[in-house]
Order: C-alpha cells, then sequence, then structure tokens
C-alpha cells in the first residue's frame, strides 16, 4: 500500500469537526470560491489535490473514505475498497465497500456530488457491511487515518462479493504476496502459497454454510495461482482452467543458452507455453520496445528450439474466450 499517497491527500484534507464557527465559515467560502470540494458534510478536500493526480477518481475514492473514517470511526475499508487500498488489481470500479465494528445497526451513508473546474464524481449512498456470523475481521491501520482489513480477509471478501473472473484475479494478486512468490524460490514459494491456500479455504469455511458466493469463493481460492505476475496472466489463467485445460504451471523454468527462462503459463506434458503480453511489457519509449522485442523473439526462438510451442495473447484476446481456447486445444493435434 502506497501509504504517501494516502498521508498526502489528508495533508489536504479540512474538517469541521472540533471547529469554531470561524473555520467552519472560512471552509465554506473556500469551497464557494472553488479553492476547495466538499467531500462530505464538514469535510473537505484541496481542489488542486484532485485536478493534478493522474488518477482522480482514487483521489476522490480515497478523500470519501477519509471522511467517512473522521465522521464515523467504526467504520474500516473492506471487501473491493480494501483491495484497491492495498494494490490489489481490480478489473471494474466498484463504490465504496465499509465493515463497521459496531454492534450498531449501519444506516446508509450518502456522500455528495463532487464537482470540480472539468470533472464531476456524482453522489454516492455508502451501505456499509456488518461483520460476518462467527468471524470478526483481522484489521490494519494503512496509515494513521485509514483502518482496514487485513490482506486474508480481504481476500475472503472479495472472493465472496466480486464477479468469479474478478475474484480470481484479485485472489491470485493477493496469494503472491501472502507467499511472498520469488520464481527463483519455485518450491519455497510453492510450499507458503499451500499453506495460506489451506489457511483462506479454512476462514471461508467458517462463513457459514449458507453465505452466498461460499461455492464460488472455495473455487476461486482452490485455482487462484500465485505465480501469476499480473492481471493479465490471471485472466489468462482463469479463461485456460474454466475451459477446462489441464496440466497448467505458471512460471514455468527452462534452461536455454545457459540463462533460466520462465514461461508464464505452461503444458508442460505437452510442451505448450502460453504468453501474456501486457500493455507495459515492452516499454515506454521507441528504443526500449525495439529491445523488448528482440529479446522476446530471441527467448521464443531459444524455447522453440526445445521443442516449446509458443502462443501469445494479448488483452484483447482475453474478450474472446472460446477462440484462445481453440487456439490452444489446436497445439494438441501436433503431439
Amino acid at each position: 500500500m502506497d501509504t504517501h499517497t494516502i498521508h498526502t491527500i489528508a495533508a489536504h484534507a479540512h474538517t469541521t469537526t472540533g471547529a469554531d464557527s470561524t473555520r467552519r465559515h472560512a471552509l465554506a467560502q473556500r469551497a464557494k470560491t472553488g479553492g476547495l470540494v466538499r467531500i462530505a458534510p464538514g469535510y473537505y478536500l484541496d481542489t488542486e489535490a484532485i485536478t493534478t493526480h493522474p488518477d482522480p477518481s482514487f483521489v476522490v475514492t480515497l478523500a470519501r473514505m477519509l471522511a467517512l473514517r473522521d465522521k464515523h470511526p467504526h467504520l474500516i475499508a473492506s471487501g473491493p475498497t480494501a483491495a484497491c487500498l492495498q494494490g490489489l488489481p481490480l478489473l471494474c470500479e466498484h463504490p465504496l465497500h465499509v465493515t463497521t465494528i459496531s454492534d450498531q445497526h449501519p444506516r446508509p451513508i450518502t456522500l455528495p456530488t463532487i464537482h470540480t473546474s472539468s470533472l464531476v464524481f456524482p453522489a454516492v449512498t455508502v451501505r456499509p457491511h456488518r461483520q460476518r456470523k462467527r468471524h470478526s475481521p483481522t484489521m490494519i491501520h494503512y496509515s494513521d487515518d485509514i483502518v482496514g482489513t487485513a490482506l486474508e480477509d480481504t481476500i475472503i471478501e472479495c472472493a465472496l462479493t466480486l464477479d468469479q473472473e474478478e475474484a480470481f484475479v484479485v485472489t491470485c494478486a493477493g496469494l503472491h504476496e501472502l507467499a511472498r512468490y520469488r520464481r527463483f524460490y519455485r518450491d519455497d514459494s510453492r510450499q507458503r502459497e499451500e499453506n495460506n491456500r489451506s489457511r483462506l479455504l479454512r476462514l471461508v469455511g467458517s462463513v457459514g454454510p449458507h453465505t452466498p458466493g461460499r461455492t464460488s469463493a472455495r473455487w476461486v481460492i482452490t485455482h487462484a495461482d500465485a505465480g501469476c505476475d499480473s492481471a493479465g496472466e490471471s485472466r489468462l489463467l482463469y479463461l485456460l482452467t474454466k475451459g477446462g485445460l489441464q496440466g497448467l504451471e505458471t512460471q514455468y523454468p527452462v534452461s536455454a543458452a545457459n540463462k533460466w527462462y520462465f514461461i508464464d503459463i505452461a503444458i508442460p506434458e505437452h510442451r505448450i507455453g502460453i504468453e501474456f503480453d501486457g500493455r507495459s511489457k515492452y516499454g515506454s519509449d521507441v528504443d526500449s520496445v525495439h529491445r523488448s522485442i528482440e529479446a522476446e523473439e530471441r527467448r521464443q526462438r531459444l524455447l522453440e528450439a526445445q521443442g516449446w510451442r509458443i502462443r501469445r495473447f494479448r488483452w484483447e484476446a482475453l474478450a474472446h474466450p472460446k477462440e484462445v481456447i481453440a487456439q490452444i486445444r489446436a497445439l494438441y493435434s501436433r503431439d
């Protein structure tokens, strides 16, 4: 988690909590002139904190979470909001997901529309979740200002509530962190992965047999893989697994020309290698792109010289899972 970003946003925040009437009036006036935006009743943010940030939507989410904590200290970040704060990949935007640690019945909280000179963020109604029966989430401080669920509980909540594919992506990334996965220490990494997988499955089992999403969550945790290096690799693995392909291994090591290469997803029995080419894989300037492409082409030639058949996929291909599966199955006929 980038605590620096939280501290930066918190430093641009202003609250009327404990303020006298003069201070309240001054904040209201700055909001009228556009210097501040009203995040919640009695809670403001410097407008420039939103307009100068490369991801204004993230700043607004963070500011709204800070405002909730200021007015309702019993609320903690959970589910996809906690995943976002912890840097786990999400496939789409989600409303604020918070859980109450109070015994009181949580009431919906409406946060106002946010206007800047060029951006508008619609009003939202936050509906706090209650703690699940028989399980109180472990909490951590992301900073002095924001509290949320720990990584394990964040994974569980996402596995239970998100669409299965997105839950799979989050769980792969979460397992990667829990296992401290290192490709050059594969055996140790896999042992830590299985230990953490077992614990996650026990936590899912503790939420109760009638909990919505429980069956899907168990499938996600069982099949998620800590070896996935990116959301794209996780999505590709999900499509291949759901497509019924067997014997899939991530970060599979192959020695060639006195160097170790790691295939994103391999089917070793058939010497099939499946690679995901992400948007940022080749660099940001022309020279780095050319160097990266040349290195990838040499890598592929070396692997193919050892009998591996390589298929590469980009983000656009993931929208057509049947075509992806068909291309991989076509390689089986060449054994």
